[in-house]
C-alpha cells in the first residue's frame, strides 16, 4: 500500500502523536509498504516527507503553526501514487487531508490522539470554545472518513457520546522494543554532571499546566530534602519552565534538578537510561506512552494512575501506580527504588508482551484492508459548520497546533 500520514506535529518535535507516526511508518515500511508523510517538520530531510511551511509557536521554538497549500499536498499525494490518506489530527493539516480524501476518492482514516476538551484553556477569550463546540467539530471531522482509530478505550467512549458514527477501532500506539532494549550511545549524567553515584528521577514529557508538574515538583521537591542523595532530571521544554526553576530555587533543591530543555526523540532511550526511576503525574494523559518507553529502557516507573496511564499500566509490573494523593506518591517513590531491580525486568518484559510495535501494526494493517475495500466516502466540505463554530475552531487550529502530546 502507498500511504500518506497527515499531521501538525512530526519528528523532531517531542510528543505522542510525532512519536507514533513515526514508529508507524517505520513498522509499516518494516513489512513492504510504502508510508509518505505530510507535517511542518522532517527529521533529517527524508524524502518522504512534504514539508509544510509555518511560522514557529513564540513559547516553544520547535513547534510550528502552519499555513497549508492544499494544491502541494495534492500533488504530493498523485506523484507517489497514494491509495489511502490517514490523518493524525483534524486541525489545519486534517482539513488538508479531508480535501485530498474528496479530490483523490480515496479512504481516509483518522487516529483522534487527544481529547481536545482539556485543552480548551490555550485559546485566550473572546475565542474559547466550549465544550459543545469542540464535541461539535470533533463529531463533524470523524464523520467524514472511513474509520476512526481510538487510541484508548476511554477516547472511543468519548467519541460514542459525541454521536460519532463511523466505526471506532482501539488501537494504542506501540513501543519500539527494538530501539529502547539498545544499549545508550551517550553518557547524560556525565553531560549534566549528574553525578554517577546519585539516584536519579526523572520526568519526559511538555512542561505545561495540563501535566500536573505543580504536584509532582511538591511530591519529588519533599523527596529530595528528605535524601541529598536524589537529583532530578527534567526532560523537555514548555511555557511552565521558569516557575518550576523557581519553585526549585525556592524550595532549595535548585543544584540537584537538571532542566535538559529540547531532547531529539532519537535520543530520549540514552536519558531513561542514565536514570533510576521515572515519575509522572499527568492526569490528562491518553495513552501515556513516556511511562511505556521507560519500562522499556528498564526504568521502573512511579506514576498516578489515571485515564491513559491507567490503562496501560499493571500495578507491580515494573511500575508502581498511585492515587492523588501527594503521601501516595511519596510512598511509592520509596518503595519503587527499594525493589528498582525486580521492576526494572518485569517492566521489560510487560512492554514486549503487550505493548510491542509489531502487534500494533498489525491491526493498522487490517483496518486499512478493510478501509480500501469499502472505498470513498463522499461528503460536502462546507456541511454543518456554522460561521461562530468556525471561528472558534480558526482560534483552535492557531493554539493547539503543537500542543497534541500523550
Amino acid at each position: 500500500m502507498n500511504i500518506l500520514m497527515v499531521s501538525d506535529t512530526y519528528l523532531p518535535q517531542i510528543n505522542g502523536v510525532a512519536t507514533s507516526i513515526y514508529l508507524s511508518k517505520k513498522y509499516l515500511e518494516m513489512k513492504g509498504h510504502e508510508v509518505f508523510v505530510v507535517a511542518p517538520v522532517s527529521p533529517d530531510n527524508d524524502k518522504k516527507v512534504l514539508v509544510i511551511p509555518g511560522v514557529p509557536f513564540l513559547l516553544e521554538k520547535q513547534h510550528r503553526i502552519v499555513f497549508a497549500n492544499h494544491l502541494k499536498i495534492l500533488e504530493f499525494a498523485k506523484n507517489n501514487n497514494i491509495e489511502i490518506i490517514h490523518s493524525h489530527d483534524p486541525f489545519a493539516l486534517g482539513m488538508r487531508a479531508l480535501k485530498v480524501q474528496k479530490d483523490l476518492k480515496i479512504p481516509h482514516i483518522h487516529t483522534y490522539h487527544t481529547l481536545l476538551t482539556e485543552y480548551r484553556h490555550y485559546v485566550p477569550p473572546p475565542f474559547t470554545p466550549d465544550r459543545k463546540t469542540v464535541e461539535e467539530f470533533s463529531r463533524w471531522f470523524c464523520n467524514k472518513v472511513n474509520f476512526v482509530i481510538a487510541p484508548t478505550k476511554e477516547i472511543e467512549e468519548e467519541l460514542l457520546k459525541y454521536k460519532v458514527e463511523r466505526p471506532i477501532e482501539v488501537i494504542p500506539t506501540g513501543i519500539d522494543t527494538i530501539e529502547f532494549s539498545k544499549p545508550a550511545e551517550e553518557d547524560v549524567r556525565k553531560l549534566f554532571n549528574i553525578p554517577k553515584d546519585a539516584i536519579l528521577l526523572m520526568y519526559a514529557g511538555r512542561l505545561a499546566k495540563e501535566k500536573n508538574l505543580e504536584f509532582l515538583f511538591k511530591v519529588v521537591g519533599k523527596y529530595m530534602n528528605n535524601h541529598q542523595d536524589v537529583w532530578f532530571m527534567v526532560v523537555g521544554d514548555g511555557p511552565e519552565r521558569k516557575e518550576l526553576e523557581q519553585y526549585s530555587e525556592d524550595i532549595g533543591i535548585k543544584n540537584r534538578v537538571v532542566f535538559t530543555g529540547y531532547v531529539p526523540h532519537q535520543k530520549i532511550k540514552d536519558y531513561y537510561k542514565a536514570s533510576d526511576l521515572f515519575v509522572f503525574a499527568s492526569l490528562t494523559e491518553t495513552q501515556g506512552l513516556v511511562v511505556l518507553e521507560s519500562l522499556a529502557s528498564g526504568t521502573p516507573v512511579v506514576a498516578i494512575a489515571y485515564k491513559g496511564v491507567a490503562n496501560v499500566l499493571v500495578n507491580g509490573e515494573g511500575a508502581i501506580t498511585t492515587g492523588v494523593s501527594e503521601d501516595e506518591f511519596y510512598e511509592a517513590i520509596e518503595k519503587a527504588l527499594s525493589m528498582k531491580e525486580t521492576l526494572k525486568h518485569k517492566g521489560v518484559e510487560y512492554v514486549e508482551k503487550y505493548w510491542s510495535m509489531n502487534t500494533m501494526v498489525e491491526k493498522l494493517e487490517k483496518i486499512y484492508e478493510n478501509a480500501l475495500k469499502e472505498g470513498y466516502i463522499d461528503f460536502n466540505m462546507p456541511s454543518i459548520i456554522n460561521t461562530s463554530l468556525q471561528l472558534k475552531i480558526n482560534a483552535l487550529f492557531k493554539k493547539l497546533t503543537e500542543r497534541f502530546s500523550d
